[in-house]
C-alpha cells in the first residue's frame, strides 16, 4: 500500500469512528433532569461537576440529554438530607459527602474512616475494595442507585489559638463532620460540634467553635484563615463523596441513556480524584504562603509540623475509638462486609 493509501485508509478508520460515535450518541432518546450538586465554590464542584453536566454530557450525547445542575449550596440545604431526598426519589441525582449522613447511615463512611488511609491513592484502592458491596447496600436498602465516587482533598485541622501537637487541642470545640471524625475529637479530649460546612466560617470567627475540620484547599477558599490562624496538615480523612441516583427513577431512564451516564460517570470519578491528588499541597500553599497557590492571594496560616506523638494519637484513635465504634454503629453484617473488602485491602481486622 502506497502512503497516500495508507493516509486515506486512515483518515476513512477515523471517519467511521467518529460516525460510529455519532450514531450512538445521536441514538439515545431524548432525555432530561435535575442534578443537585456538591458544595458550589469548591472545585470539585466548579471544575469537575459543573462542566461535566453543562458541556460534556451535552457534547457526547449530541444534545440528546439535557440536564439542569445546581450545587446544594445554593438550593437552601445543608448537606445531611440529600441522601434522604434521593432515597425518596424526591431528589433525581446528587452528589453529596457521605460522612454528612453517616451518623444514620454507618456505612456511608465506610471507606474513609478517620485514620484509615494516609494518601488518595490509598483512598481509591480502599474506595474499588468496597464498590459493588456499597451499591448492592445501597440499592437493597435504601433504593439508590450508585454511579461514581468523588472526593476532597485531606481533611486538616484548622485551629483561631495556638497548639503544638494535637493533644493540645483537648478541651477545645471543634467542627467535625460526620461519626467518625466526632469520634476522633471526642477521643482527644475535645468537643465535637456538627457544624453545616456554609455556617462554619462565621461560627470560627466568633468564637462558636476554636477549630474545625476540612480540606487543605476547600478551607482556603470559603476564606476559613481570616478567623482560623493555625494548620496542621495531618490527613484526619479524605472527604468522600458520591454521585447517587434514585433507583426508582433510574430505572425508568432508557439503557442506552443508562450506559452512557454510567460510562461518562466513570471518566468524571477518575477526573476527580485525580485533581485530588495535587490539592492538599496547594491547599497548604495557599493558607499558609509557604509554597506555589495558584489558587488567590496567600492566607498567613502557621503550619504547624506532624509530630511523632500525632501520628501515634491517630493510630491510637483508630483501633481504639474509631473502629469500634463503626463496628457498634454499623452492625454484624455490615462488620463482615467491611473486614472482606476494605479490611483485607489494608490487612486490617475489625474483631465484633
Amino acid at each position: 500500500m502506497s502512503l497516500k493509501q495508507s493516509i486515506a485508509a486512515a483518515a476513512l478508520a477515523g471517519m467511521l469512528a467518529a460516525g460510529a460515535g455519532s450514531a450512538f450518541a445521536q441514538a439515545l432518546p431524548s432525555t432530561s433532569f435535575n442534578v443537585v450538586g456538591s458544595i458550589g465554590n469548591l472545585s470539585m464542584y466548579t471544575s469537575r461537576e459543573l462542566p461535566f453536566w453543562t458541556e460534556t454530557v451535552t457534547k457526547e450525547s449530541n444534545g440528546a440529554i439535557k440536564v439542569q445542575v445546581k450545587p446544594f449550596t445554593e438550593l437552601g440545604f445543608k448537606g445531611a438530607e440529600i441522601f434522604r431526598l434521593v432515597s425518596s426519589g424526591t431528589l433525581q441525582f446528587a452528589t453529596t459527602v457521605l460522612n454528612y449522613n453517616s451518623g444514620e447511615v454507618p456505612m456511608n463512611e465506610a471507606a474513609d474512616l478517620v485514620g484509615l488511609v494516609g494518601s488518595v491513592e490509598e483512598l481509591q484502592k480502599v474506595i474499588d475494595a468496597i464498590r459493588p458491596a456499597y451499591a448492592k447496600f445501597l440499592e437493597e436498602k435504601h433504593g439508590i442507585k450508585l454511579l461514581g465516587f468523588g472526593t476532597y482533598q485531606a481533611q486538616v485541622i484548622y485551629c483561631r489559638d495556638a497548639f503544638v501537637t494535637i493533644a493540645d487541642l483537648k478541651g477545645r470545640k471543634i467542627r467535625a463532620s460526620g461519626a467518625s471524625q466526632q469520634a476522633f475529637v471526642s477521643h482527644i479530649g475535645a468537643s465535637p460540634l456538627n457544624i453545616a460546612f456554609a455556617e462554619v466560617q462565621p461560627a470560627l470567627a466568633n468564637g462558636v467553635v476554636d477549630c474545625a475540620i476540612t480540606g487543605a484547599l476547600s478551607g482556603y477558599k470559603s476564606k476559613w484563615n481570616e478567623a482560623a490562624k493555625f494548620i496542621s496538615p495531618m490527613p484526619i480523612n479524605f472527604g468522600v463523596a458520591a454521585q447517587l441516583a434514585n433507583l426508582k427513577w433510574w430505572n425508568s431512564l432508557d439503557p442506552k441513556v443508562q450506559a452512557f451516564l454510567e460510562k461518562e460517570l466513570r471518566k468524571l470519578e477518575l477526573s476527580i480524584f485525580e485533581q485530588a491528588k495535587t490539592e492538599t499541597q496547594t491547599g497548604l500553599n495557599c493558607n499558609t504562603g509557604t509554597g506555589p497557590c495558584g489558587e488567590g492571594a496567600p492566607a498567613t496560616m502557621k503550619l504547624v509540623p506532624v509530630t511523632p506523638a500525632d501520628e501515634a494519637l491517630r493510630k491510637d484513635a483508630l483501633n481504639k475509638a474509631i473502629l469500634p465504634s463503626f463496628a457498634k454503629r454499623c452492625g454484624p453484617e455490615c462488620v463482615q462486609t467491611w473486614n472482606a473488602t476494605v479490611g483485607k485491602t489494608l490487612n486490617t481486622t475489625i474483631t465484633p
